[in-house]
């Protein structure tokens, strides 16, 4: 068992341990010993006061099936459900809406640029989505109402299908807040099957017709399904048939944290058609493709596979362009393998060189077993720590291009304080992701990647960018003021 593992078990144990134990003090402290003098007196205020406890149960980690108990033998069956049922649904917004916050530049952005067909199926197939993982109880009920918000599912929808779709558990639970027997729980069971039945039934009868007109959620899962495919098998793969000029320095395109090939095809199609050689590769990770590898382990694989690629051509440097986590594994090439024989210039956009907040999110939750990555971006973390500690290589100039927006690397989170050759270049307008689709971007890198060694800004001859070389160096043109002004700044 790793020392990562254990780990991650400790604290999710612990975690575990925490909101149990809050939330079964919180319930005996108002129901005292019994659930069922709970809320026992025959008056509105009895309902109102469960129903607000329904709403806040989420933050004292209590079950639903606890307060759909306490509400049967309450209230009785009936109007138990429907107060549980109803508490449940605007539970469900409580929950959805910090999500909500947390995903808007961060989850969104992703999923629209590396998955956009299961980007589509969420914006157009999320009333689905809600109303199953509801009916069927297997689903962790306040996590999910948290997913929901992170995704952008919408809210109204979240409330009316969160409400029909945790009927059948919630009429199942209230059910048994009598005296239990044998013979309620098979009552409740067969309540349960007749109850479920109808509720499923009207969702079934519409999602036939959308099938029929080829809308449906089969049809669109389909399609997700695909897509998964096509990223695995056919979007990542190397192109071999590129071929690289032994006199001409290519880059080396890196991207970031769980995403994949896709998010460089704008900055590969821009910095091609100004006249530069591209090389990116499938970095790996979860599904092969979403990049989710060690940092270290992803620094020894680029040395191989650039030092292959400099065999093959005869090329004898590269530049390299990183997003994100990708500038953390670039650097700890340069610097600590020795990548700095083959590269002198290297620029970042938006990398977490203190870490990332966000990263404590993730480690609460099963994926700190797996992913050793999120391990390394934490604040403070060792590796962090090493990459700083490492020694200034000469002649590597290193280029940060950071922004007070980027939710990832805010600020100066992006700029890496290092007794090197380091110049940061602010660019206070670009979010995260924008980093990867900008132009202005584009034509920043183009700049420092043609200054030469006397730090003068180099011109390309017409002839050695092709034919797209007259118009690329006039869109360069057009923003030369504001590069100057973004670098007397720094």
């Amino acid at each position: 068992m790793s020392r990562q593992f254990k780990i991650a078990l400790a604290i999710e144990l612990f975690l575990l341990m925490c909101l149990w134990t809050f939330g079964f003090m919180v319930w005996k402290l108002v129901c005292d010993d019994t659930a069922a003098a709970c809320f026992s007196e025959d008056n509105i205020w009895n309902e109102l006061g469960f129903l607000v406890l329904s709403i806040v149960r989420p933050f004292f980690f209590s079950p639903l099936m606890q307060t759909a108990y306490i509400g049967g033998s309450s209230f009785g069956v009936w109007a138990g459900t429907l107060l549980t049922a109803l508490g449940a649904a605007l539970s469900a917004l409580a929950v959805y809406y910090p999500g909500h916050i947390i995903g808007k530049k961060i989850v969104r952005p992703w999923l629209s640029a590396n998955l956009p067909s299961t980007w589509r199926l969420i914006r157009t197939q999320d009333y689905k989505i809600i109303f199953f993982t509801r009916w069927i109880p297997f689903f962790p009920f306040d996590l999910v109402s948290l997913i929901y918000g992170i995704a952008d599912f919408h809210a109204r929808r979240v409330l009316l299908f969160t409400f029909l779709g945790c009927l059948p558990e919630v009429f199942f639970f209230s059910s048994l807040g009598g005296p239990l027997s044998p013979e309620i729980v098979v009552r409740g069971i067969k309540n349960l099957a007749i109850f479920g039945s109808v509720t499923i039934l009207p969702l079934l009868v519409y999602e036939y017709f959308h099938r029929k007109r080829g809308s449906s959620l089969w049809t669109s899962m389909k399609r997700v399904y695909y897509e998964l495919l096509y990223e695995a098998r056919v979007n990542n793969e190397i192109v071999k048939t590129n071929q690289y000029s032994a006199d001409k320095i290519p880059i080396v395109l890196l991207y970031g944290f769980g995403s994949t090939r896709k998010t460089l095809r704008s900055m590969e199609a821009v910095l091609t058609k100004r006249g530069f050689e591209v090389m990116s590769f499938n970095l790996g990770g979860s599904l092969g493709v979403f990049f989710t590898r060690g940092i270290k382990d992803t620094a020894e694989f680029i040395d191989r596979k650039i030092q292959r690629q400099m065999r093959r051509y005869g090329f004898k440097k590269v530049h390299v362009v990183a997003h994100s986590k990708g500038g953390l594994v670039a650097l700890w090439w340069l610097l600590r393998l020795g990548g700095s024989e083959y590269c002198e210039k290297i620029v970042t956009l938006g990398t977490p060189f203190r870490g990332s907040w966000l990263v404590w999110l993730v480690l609460v939750t099963p994926i700190s077993f797996f992913w050793k990555d999120v391990w390394q971006m934490r604040p403070g973390s060792s590796f962090l720590r090493d990459l700083h500690k490492s020694r200034p290589v000469p002649g590597l100039k290193i280029y940060n291009l950071y922004s007070n927006r980027d939710t990832i690397a805010k600020g100066d989170s992006g700029i890496f304080v290092h007794a090197g050759d380091v110049t940061s270049i602010p660019m206070h307008h670009v979010t995260h992701y924008g980093f990867l689709g900008r132009r202005d971007v584009a034509n920043v890198i183009c700049r420092i990647l043609r200054t030469d060694k006397d730090g003068l800004r180099g011109r390309r001859k017409r002839d050695e960018g092709g034919p797209h070389s007259h118009h690329a160096d006039s869109d360069e043109e057009n923003d030369d003021e504001q590069i100057d002004s973004q670098q007397d700044v720094v």
